[in-house]
């Protein structure tokens, strides 16, 4: 009888051993997966930017965020809003926030018909000075990943929008406003107009 209760005791230690392996060995493989770039889930505090709309706090790591604003359909938006005069832009205090979950999706789909470049999207500007926003929109996907959006309206129209990666001089301003302080997303699409041969 001593000499199986002997046998049991020693066979015990083994056992916890294996167990103990095969669990480092989990946390291990754990700690070897790749983890996505997180997308802060709140608004800065103060536009990073220099200028009216084009800025993000960080590039797009979403595929099809090289081809698009705003790929897929994200199941929220968050709309920073930074309030401030379009004579002075660049680093404007957070004025407030809203989020949209029921509109995300026809918002990033709106977004995602503009055509975009990776180039710099200068253009002529006409010089009206007065009040502008520069918006950050974080749009939420269901797997967990994001990506930010950054716009403004302004007087002249003259704003450059991007995800960090591609961006267009489509104006969005106004609907980004409305969609701010009324929780409506809504948009004039614009017309492509076939290219003629001739």
């Amino acid at each position: 009888m001593a000499g199986r209760l002997s046998g049991v005791m020693r066979s015990r230690p083994t056992a916890v051993l294996v167990v103990a392996a095969a669990v480092c060995a989990g946390a291990v493989l754990a700690a070897c997966a790749p983890e996505p770039k997180a997308v802060p889930d709140a608004c800065p505090q103060r536009w990073g930017g220099a200028g009216i709309g084009g800025w993000v706090p960080a590039a797009a790591d979403v595929d099809g965020a090289d081809e698009s604003l705003v790929p897929g359909s994200p199941v929220r938006a968050l709309i920073c809003a930074y309030p401030g005069s379009n004579t002075d832009p660049g680093g404007e205090p957070l004025g407030g926030s809203r989020t949209l979950t029921d509109q995300a999706a026809a918002m990033a789909r709106d977004l995602a018909y503009l055509p975009v470049t990776t180039q710099e999207a200068d253009g002529p500007c006409t010089l009206v000075g007065g009040p502008m926003t520069n918006y950050l929109v974080r749009f939420a996907y269901a797997d967990g990943s994001a990506l930010w959006v950054g716009s403004a309206e302004e007087v002249n129209s003259c704003v450059s929008t991007t995800n960090g990666t591609v961006r267009t001089r489509s104006y969005v301003g106004k609907a980004l406003t409305a969609a701010y302080q009324e929780g409506t997303w809504r948009i004039t699409r614009p017309t492509r107009s076939a290219t003629s041969v001739g």
